[in-house]
């Protein structure tokens, strides 16, 4: 019974170590990407974290992995983060800008998309988020809005001097022939 116990045991023990090379093996295919990945559990820490999310964020995996994300990279979020943990909760996803900053004390504003992972049992297991970097597109964006308020602010302005130029046209039109007339009279 021992022998048999010792190669059931050794069995699982091999079985399990294949397990987990194959999932090193998946892992490291996240680190290919450019986007960031992280994984955090349903208490918002996180337990997986990319190259990409290093890259970007400026922290290293032993100093993220085991902190909450919120906290970490200071995340400004667009409504409560109990709103959209319900609303993931809900929908299995949720998606929209998020404003971080990272360790060096740069703002950035990214598109984050969040999937929920749940057990057998259907309960909420961990976060998988991406986010892209898209700081320099918000500005671009907001330049351009700018440059639009200010095109349409020079137009009124435009178009109020030329209004201005028709009016006193039209009023100088009919002085001139006053004082025309006028002359015209005293002449005679």
């Amino acid at each position: 019974i021992s022998l048999v116990a010792i190669a059931i045991t050794g069995a699982l023990a091999a079985r399990h170590q294949g397990t987990v090379e194959a999932l090193r093996e998946h892992a490291s295919l996240l680190d290919l990407t450019h986007d960031t990945i992280f994984v955090r559990n349903h208490d918002d820490i996180i337990t997986y974290w990319n190259r990409a999310a290093t890259e970007l964020y400026g922290f290293p995996p032993a100093q993220a992995i085991g902190r909450k994300a919120a906290e970490l990279l200071r995340t400004e979020f667009p409504q409560p983060f109990e709103d959209l943990m319900s609303e993931l909760r809900r929908t299995g996803r949720w998606e929209g800008e998020l404003v971080h900053v990272g360790r060096d004390g740069r703002r950035m504003v990214v598109a984050s998309r969040w999937a929920l992972q749940r057990d057998g049992r259907g309960r909420p297991a961990a976060i998988l988020e991406t986010n892209n970097d898209i700081t320099q597109r918000r500005q671009v964006e907001d330049g351009l809005h700018r440059a639009q308020g200010e095109l349409a602010h020079v137009s009124r302005v435009a178009t109020l001097g030329e209004l201005t130029a028709s009016i006193a046209h039209e009023v100088n039109q009919p002085l001139a022939a006053v004082i025309t007339n006028g002359e015209a009279c005293l002449r005679w």
